[in-house]
């Protein structure tokens, strides 16, 4: 057959990057050779992909290699979009949406078969879910989307009896939404499929069962086994506890490859990837990493507010105004637990009071959760850092020779406020935006200041950070 321009194009692209060695096999095999070019417009390619493709994964991690290809291959820039193959089709007649008996996938009957077995169990396994983390309350950001994406692959897979990544090994930061994602596994599995058995401990659990079953007599250790070994999903919490436990550590590879072998799904989470975990053996590590590893980070001040507005909506805080909202997504960004704590201790302050508590009350009741940096004494770069955020540039641009509109607008309001709130010296000021004299700080100062009078969200955006960082500092 002959090959169409796309197809050769295609090819082409793959060739080129395997002849630099930026895609390899596995990648080749798993990904590229389930995906076709549909169209190059001349500004974009059009890149179709198999149903069940975790495409997400793909574009984070190998966009950049496809635009570096297309830019060596094709002399130009492209932009992506990626498509799931048959999306916006239209259904069949019913007459032909049944396939011949011949043609019928064979994960229907696998999945029938194991419901069957399942429902043949004489006892459930207490599935320790809670059943408040769902995946539908889990707020997705650019800090967690890939994770959410590839929990929600497994859920998916899970209940129709087939792996999509297992293990799944999911890492970050202590209260940044691991054990949601891990439980909104189980449940989703288990909504699906309330006979799937769905166990979810934490490493001290398992750790703890472990001990106490060698310390008692008769069946406890082959109960233990049997439990962990029976399961269909197994989730389990703080995967980093069993570190420098030998013995509980042997037990667990023992526990892993019994329901690896068995095709059965585990999935795990750590504050850090498996082969940062010390004194973990390392043929655990290597198992952990065999699967797939997603890293969840700290949540932006976008995704922190409508984490905020939504807990808020679900526990109905009606009396929390935005501007409160606003003001703990700003200065709370240690985790997101630390959100829900200062969200609950609003709430109840509210609740008491029969009044909206103004940001002024907040801070002073939150006092030990906010962000040290707003606490204490206010540096140049805490300044340049909330700017960034708020005018949506880099540190870098405030930093560089660029001059822009909007970036010098930035800039200038940058060291209004380094010199509002900090004890630095101009020179010292204008050191620190790339080496600037003291004119062009006394400038920028002047140029804000007029600015504020004419333009009122200036003038409030000001006002917030004299507010929220002026107290912690010896203003001028």
């Amino acid at each position: 057959m002959e090959q169409t321009k796309e197809t050769e194009l295609w090819d082409r692209l793959l060739a080129d990057m395997q002849s630099t060695g930026e895609v390899g096999e596995y990648w080749m095999d798993t990904y590229f050779s389930k995906m076709r070019l549909l169209q190059d417009t001349g500004t974009k390619l059009i890149i179709e992909y198999e149903r069940g493709m975790l495409i997400e994964w793909v574009e984070i991690s190998h966009s950049g290699m496809i635009l570096n290809a297309v830019s060596r291959v094709l002399k130009a820039a492209r932009e992506l979009q990626f498509v799931e193959a048959g999306a916006g089709e239209q259904p069949a007649p019913a007459a032909e949406q049944e396939p011949p008996a011949a043609e019928k996938p064979a994960r229907a009957p696998r999945s029938t078969a194991a419901k069957s077995t399942r429902r043949s169990r004489s006892k459930p396994l207490i599935s320790g879910l809670n059943e408040d983390y769902r995946f539908e309350n889990f707020i997705v950001g650019d800090n967690s989307r890939l994770a959410y994406a590839a929990a929600r692959r497994v859920a998916e897979s899970a209940a129709e009896n087939t792996r999509a990544f297992n293990p799944l090994f999911i890492y970050g930061d202590s209260g940044m939404g691991k054990t949601h994602l891990l439980q909104a596994i189980g449940n989703e599995i288990r909504r699906q499929d309330e006979d799937t058995q769905v166990l979810y401990v934490t490493g001290e659990e398992f750790t703890n069962g472990y001990i106490d079953a060698l310390t008692k007599k008769g069946e406890a250790l082959s109960n233990f086994r049997r439990r962990y070994r029976r399961a269909d999903v197994l989730l389990i919490d703080d995967i980093q506890f069993l570190a420098k436990k030998g013995k509980t550590q042997e037990e667990f590879f023992h526990t892993f490859n019994a329901l690896f072998e068995s095709g059965k799904q585990v999935v795990l989470c750590a504050d850090c990837p498996a082969s940062g975990i010390t004194n973990m053996e390392a043929r655990l590590c290597t198992r952990f990493e065999q699967g797939m590893t997603v890293c969840l980070e700290s949540p932006c001040y976008e995704t922190r507010l409508a984490i905020l507005r939504s807990k808020a909506r679900r526990w109905r805080s009606e009396l929390i105004c935005d501007e409160v909202l606003q003001y703990l997504a700003r200065n709370i960004s240690s985790s997101v637990r630390s959100l829900e704590g200062g969200l609950t201790r609003i709430s109840s302050i509210a609740a008491f009071s029969h009044r909206s508590p103004s940001v002024q009350e907040a801070r002073a009741q939150l006092s030990d959760l906010l962000d040290r940096r707003r606490t204490s004494k206010v540096t140049i770069e805490d300044i340049q850092n909330a700017v960034a955020e708020e005018f949506r540039v880099r540190v870098a641009d405030l930093n560089g020779r660029r001059r822009t509109a909007g970036i010098a607008h930035s800039r200038q309001v940058a060291m209004y406020l380094a010199r509002k709130l900090t004890q630095n010296s101009l020179q010292e000021i204008g050191a620190a935006f790339g080496g600037r004299d003291h004119g062009t700080v006394i400038h920028a100062t002047r140029t804000v200041e007029e600015k504020m009078s004419a333009d009122p969200e200036l003038g409030g955006f000001i006002r917030r950070m004299e507010e929220e960082m002026g107290y912690g500092a010896a203003a001028r």
